[in-house]
Protein backbone atom coordinates (compact mmCIF):
# COMPACT_ATOMS: atom_id res chain seq x y z
CA UNK A 1 0.00 0.00 0.00
CA UNK A 2 1.31 3.44 -0.94
CA UNK A 3 1.02 6.27 1.56
CA UNK A 4 1.15 9.78 0.00
CA UNK A 5 3.49 12.38 1.47
CA UNK A 6 4.01 15.94 0.33
CA UNK A 7 7.29 17.70 -0.33
CA UNK A 8 8.29 21.20 -1.35
CA UNK A 9 9.86 21.29 -4.80
CA UNK A 10 13.54 20.50 -4.37
CA UNK A 11 16.61 19.39 -6.31
CA UNK A 12 19.40 17.11 -5.07
CA UNK A 13 22.80 16.88 -6.74
CA UNK A 14 24.30 13.46 -7.21
CA UNK A 15 27.71 12.62 -5.71
CA UNK A 16 30.02 9.57 -6.08
CA UNK A 17 29.17 6.59 -3.89
CA UNK A 18 31.57 6.59 -0.95
CA UNK A 19 31.49 4.36 2.18
CA UNK A 20 31.87 7.26 4.61
CA UNK A 21 29.18 9.40 3.00
CA UNK A 22 26.83 6.42 2.73
CA UNK A 23 27.49 5.17 6.28
CA UNK A 24 24.30 6.68 7.85
CA UNK A 25 22.24 4.60 5.42
CA UNK A 26 24.13 1.30 5.23
CA UNK A 27 27.25 -0.25 3.73
CA UNK A 28 29.15 0.09 0.46
CA UNK A 29 30.68 -3.24 -0.57
CA UNK A 30 33.85 -2.80 -2.61
CA UNK A 31 37.41 -4.07 -2.85
CA UNK A 32 39.38 -1.89 -0.40
CA UNK A 33 42.58 -2.38 -2.38
CA UNK A 34 41.15 -0.74 -5.50
CA UNK A 35 39.28 2.19 -3.97
CA UNK A 36 40.63 5.35 -2.41
CA UNK A 37 38.28 5.14 0.59
CA UNK A 38 39.33 2.03 2.51
CA UNK A 39 36.99 0.81 5.26
CA UNK A 40 38.46 -0.68 8.41
CA UNK A 41 38.22 -4.31 7.35
CA UNK A 42 40.37 -7.29 8.27
CA UNK A 43 41.76 -9.55 5.58
CA UNK A 44 43.38 -12.98 5.47
CA UNK A 45 45.03 -15.03 2.76
CA UNK A 46 42.80 -17.72 1.26
CA UNK A 47 42.70 -20.37 -1.47
CA UNK A 48 46.29 -21.52 -0.92
CA UNK A 49 47.49 -17.92 -1.04
CA UNK A 50 45.89 -17.13 -4.38
CA UNK A 51 43.16 -14.91 -2.92
CA UNK A 52 42.59 -12.21 -0.32
CA UNK A 53 39.53 -12.69 1.87
CA UNK A 54 38.03 -9.49 3.31
CA UNK A 55 36.03 -10.27 6.44
CA UNK A 56 32.53 -9.02 7.30
CA UNK A 57 32.12 -6.65 4.36
CA UNK A 58 28.48 -6.12 5.34
CA UNK A 59 25.84 -7.49 7.71
CA UNK A 60 22.56 -9.27 7.06
CA UNK A 61 20.74 -9.43 10.40
CA UNK A 62 17.17 -10.66 10.80
CA UNK A 63 15.18 -8.14 12.88
CA UNK A 64 11.71 -9.66 12.41
CA UNK A 65 11.66 -11.63 15.65
CA UNK A 66 10.36 -9.46 18.46
CA UNK A 67 9.96 -6.43 16.15
CA UNK A 68 7.21 -7.17 13.65
CA UNK A 69 3.60 -7.12 14.85
CA UNK A 70 2.53 -10.43 13.34
CA UNK A 71 5.32 -12.48 14.91
CA UNK A 72 5.63 -14.35 11.60
CA UNK A 73 9.12 -15.77 11.14
CA UNK A 74 11.22 -14.58 8.22
CA UNK A 75 13.59 -16.52 6.00
CA UNK A 76 16.52 -15.40 3.90
CA UNK A 77 15.69 -14.87 0.23
CA UNK A 78 17.77 -14.17 -2.88
CA UNK A 79 16.08 -12.63 -5.91
CA UNK A 80 17.29 -11.13 -9.16
CA UNK A 81 16.12 -7.75 -10.43
CA UNK A 82 16.78 -7.01 -14.09
CA UNK A 83 16.68 -3.21 -14.12
CA UNK A 84 16.22 -1.36 -17.38
CA UNK A 85 17.86 2.04 -17.93
CA UNK A 86 15.71 5.00 -16.88
CA UNK A 87 15.24 8.07 -19.01
CA UNK A 88 16.20 11.46 -17.64
CA UNK A 89 14.14 14.58 -18.12
CA UNK A 90 15.94 17.38 -19.89
CA UNK A 91 16.78 20.41 -17.76
CA UNK A 92 19.55 22.35 -19.48
CA UNK A 93 22.67 21.67 -21.49
CA UNK A 94 24.58 20.50 -18.41
CA UNK A 95 22.15 18.50 -16.28
CA UNK A 96 19.44 15.90 -16.68
CA UNK A 97 16.76 15.29 -14.05
CA UNK A 98 15.53 12.08 -12.47
CA UNK A 99 12.20 12.72 -10.69
CA UNK A 100 11.85 10.78 -7.41
CA UNK A 101 8.24 9.65 -7.10
CA UNK A 102 8.45 6.62 -4.81
CA UNK A 103 10.49 5.74 -1.72
CA UNK A 104 10.35 2.36 -0.02
CA UNK A 105 11.80 0.62 3.01
CA UNK A 106 12.07 -2.87 4.46
CA UNK A 107 11.44 -2.31 8.18
CA UNK A 108 13.05 -5.41 9.66
CA UNK A 109 15.78 -6.47 7.23
CA UNK A 110 18.83 -5.10 5.46
CA UNK A 111 18.75 -5.40 1.69
CA UNK A 112 21.90 -5.96 -0.37
CA UNK A 113 22.05 -5.14 -4.11
CA UNK A 114 24.90 -6.83 -5.99
CA UNK A 115 25.30 -5.84 -9.66
CA UNK A 116 26.17 -8.72 -11.98
CA UNK A 117 27.98 -8.18 -15.27
CA UNK A 118 28.64 -4.45 -14.82
CA UNK A 119 32.37 -3.72 -14.70
CA UNK A 120 34.22 -0.88 -13.04
CA UNK A 121 35.41 0.35 -16.40
CA UNK A 122 31.99 0.22 -18.07
CA UNK A 123 31.73 3.72 -19.53
CA UNK A 124 28.16 3.42 -20.73
CA UNK A 125 26.12 2.21 -17.74
CA UNK A 126 25.98 2.96 -14.00
CA UNK A 127 23.33 3.15 -11.31
CA UNK A 128 21.95 5.62 -8.77
CA UNK A 129 21.49 5.00 -5.06
CA UNK A 130 18.87 7.36 -3.59
CA UNK A 131 18.27 7.33 0.18
CA UNK A 132 16.66 9.42 2.92
CA UNK A 133 16.89 9.50 6.73
CA UNK A 134 13.88 8.56 8.87
CA UNK A 135 12.04 11.29 10.74
CA UNK A 136 11.07 10.82 14.39
CA UNK A 137 7.39 10.13 14.93
CA UNK A 138 5.35 13.31 15.33
CA UNK A 139 7.83 15.48 13.42
CA UNK A 140 5.88 15.62 10.14
CA UNK A 141 4.49 19.07 10.89
CA UNK A 142 3.89 20.03 7.27
CA UNK A 143 2.22 16.74 6.39
CA UNK A 144 -1.35 15.82 7.15
CA UNK A 145 -0.42 12.14 7.44
CA UNK A 146 -0.95 10.69 10.91
CA UNK A 147 1.60 7.90 11.13
CA UNK A 148 -0.16 6.25 14.06
CA UNK A 149 -3.26 5.81 11.89
CA UNK A 150 -1.48 5.01 8.63
CA UNK A 151 -1.33 1.54 7.03
CA UNK A 152 2.42 1.48 7.71
CA UNK A 153 1.84 1.44 11.46
CA UNK A 154 0.23 -2.01 11.24
CA UNK A 155 3.69 -3.54 10.88
CA UNK A 156 4.82 -2.39 14.31
CA UNK A 157 3.66 -3.56 17.75
CA UNK A 158 2.35 -0.91 20.16
CA UNK A 159 5.07 0.94 22.02
CA UNK A 160 5.50 -0.41 25.55
CA UNK A 161 4.65 1.99 28.37
CA UNK A 162 7.64 3.99 29.49
CA UNK A 163 8.95 2.71 32.79
CA UNK A 164 10.04 5.22 35.38
CA UNK A 165 13.74 4.78 36.16
CA UNK A 166 14.77 4.01 39.70
CA UNK A 167 17.03 6.33 41.67
CA UNK A 168 19.90 3.87 41.26
CA UNK A 169 19.41 3.83 37.47
CA UNK A 170 19.33 7.60 37.35
CA UNK A 171 22.55 7.81 39.37
CA UNK A 172 24.48 5.06 37.59
CA UNK A 173 22.90 4.85 34.17
CA UNK A 174 24.69 7.74 32.50
CA UNK A 175 28.06 7.93 34.22
CA UNK A 176 30.99 5.65 35.15
CA UNK A 177 30.34 3.33 38.06
CA UNK A 178 31.78 5.05 41.17
CA UNK A 179 31.88 1.81 43.17
CA UNK A 180 34.20 -0.20 40.93
CA UNK A 181 37.44 0.35 39.07
CA UNK A 182 36.12 -0.51 35.59
CA UNK A 183 34.91 3.01 34.74
CA UNK A 184 32.61 1.47 32.14
CA UNK A 185 29.44 3.30 31.18
CA UNK A 186 26.34 1.51 32.38
CA UNK A 187 24.39 2.56 29.31
CA UNK A 188 24.94 0.73 26.03
CA UNK A 189 27.33 2.76 23.86
CA UNK A 190 25.55 4.39 20.96
CA UNK A 191 28.16 3.86 18.28
CA UNK A 192 27.80 4.79 14.64
CA UNK A 193 28.10 1.11 13.70
CA UNK A 194 25.23 0.00 15.96
CA UNK A 195 23.01 2.77 14.61
CA UNK A 196 23.72 1.74 11.02
CA UNK A 197 22.73 -1.89 11.56
CA UNK A 198 19.59 -1.43 13.69
CA UNK A 199 16.09 -0.73 12.31
CA UNK A 200 15.36 2.94 11.75
CA UNK A 201 11.88 3.07 13.28
CA UNK A 202 8.41 3.78 11.90
CA UNK A 203 8.78 7.47 10.95
CA UNK A 204 8.30 8.88 7.45
CA UNK A 205 11.27 9.82 5.21
CA UNK A 206 13.12 13.07 5.80
CA UNK A 207 12.82 14.43 2.26
CA UNK A 208 14.72 17.60 3.11
CA UNK A 209 17.86 15.52 3.63
CA UNK A 210 17.54 13.06 0.77
CA UNK A 211 20.89 11.98 -0.73
CA UNK A 212 21.75 10.64 -4.19
CA UNK A 213 24.90 8.70 -5.09
CA UNK A 214 26.20 7.36 -8.38
CA UNK A 215 27.79 3.89 -8.29
CA UNK A 216 30.12 2.05 -10.60
CA UNK A 217 30.00 -1.61 -11.50
CA UNK A 218 32.40 -2.90 -8.85
CA UNK A 219 30.36 -1.45 -5.98
CA UNK A 220 27.45 -3.14 -4.23
CA UNK A 221 25.27 -1.59 -1.51
CA UNK A 222 23.47 -2.76 1.60
CA UNK A 223 20.57 -0.62 2.74
CA UNK A 224 20.33 -0.73 6.53
CA UNK A 225 17.09 -2.16 7.97
CA UNK A 226 14.28 0.35 7.56
CA UNK A 227 16.31 2.73 5.38
CA UNK A 228 14.13 4.72 3.00
CA UNK A 229 15.38 4.36 -0.58
CA UNK A 230 14.21 4.72 -4.15
CA UNK A 231 13.76 1.63 -6.33
CA UNK A 232 17.00 0.89 -8.16
CA UNK A 233 17.76 3.42 -10.92
CA UNK A 234 20.01 2.33 -13.80
CA UNK A 235 21.42 4.97 -16.14
CA UNK A 236 23.05 4.32 -19.49
CA UNK A 237 22.65 2.01 -22.43
CA UNK A 238 21.77 -1.46 -21.10
CA UNK A 239 19.93 -3.23 -18.29
CA UNK A 240 21.79 -4.30 -15.15
CA UNK A 241 21.13 -7.57 -13.30
CA UNK A 242 21.14 -7.23 -9.51
CA UNK A 243 21.19 -10.16 -7.09
CA UNK A 244 19.21 -8.96 -4.08
CA UNK A 245 19.64 -10.59 -0.66
CA UNK A 246 17.32 -9.93 2.30
CA UNK A 247 14.91 -11.51 4.79
CA UNK A 248 11.14 -11.72 4.24
CA UNK A 249 8.15 -13.25 6.04
CA UNK A 250 5.53 -12.94 3.30
CA UNK A 251 3.45 -10.24 5.00
CA UNK A 252 3.34 -7.25 2.68
CA UNK A 253 3.42 -4.34 5.10
CA UNK A 254 6.14 -6.00 7.19
CA UNK A 255 8.33 -6.84 4.19
CA UNK A 256 8.06 -3.60 2.22
CA UNK A 257 6.48 -0.18 2.74
CA UNK A 258 6.15 2.60 0.19
CA UNK A 259 5.41 6.30 0.17
CA UNK A 260 4.45 8.33 -2.87
CA UNK A 261 5.87 11.83 -3.13
CA UNK A 262 3.16 14.25 -4.16
CA UNK A 263 5.35 17.14 -5.27
CA UNK A 264 8.49 17.26 -7.35
CA UNK A 265 11.71 15.98 -5.84
CA UNK A 266 14.41 15.84 -8.49
CA UNK A 267 17.93 14.42 -8.66
CA UNK A 268 20.24 16.49 -10.88
CA UNK A 269 22.67 14.46 -12.96
CA UNK A 270 25.41 15.71 -15.26
CA UNK A 271 24.64 15.17 -18.91
CA UNK A 272 26.24 11.84 -19.81
CA UNK A 273 26.19 10.42 -16.28
CA UNK A 274 29.25 8.34 -17.10
CA UNK A 275 31.28 11.55 -17.13
CA UNK A 276 30.74 11.80 -13.39
CA UNK A 277 31.31 8.08 -12.87
CA UNK A 278 34.71 8.39 -14.52
CA UNK A 279 35.81 10.66 -11.67
CA UNK A 280 35.23 7.96 -9.01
Amino acid sequence: MILPVSNPAAAVRVTPLDPDAFAPFGDVIQNPSTHASKPDLESVAANQGSATKWLDVTRLDNWYEGRCKSGQKAKSVMNMFVCKPRELQKKDGVHGVFPVRILERHPFTPQTFIPVGLGADDARTCYLVIVAPTLPLGSQKRDSTNMAESPLASAYPPSPPRRKRSLRERLLGSRPNPFTNDFTLRTTPSTAISQIHEPRGPGLPDLANLRAFIARGDQAVTYGPGTWHAPMVVLGERPVDFVVVQYANGIGVEDCQEVEINKGLNVLIESGATNLKAKL
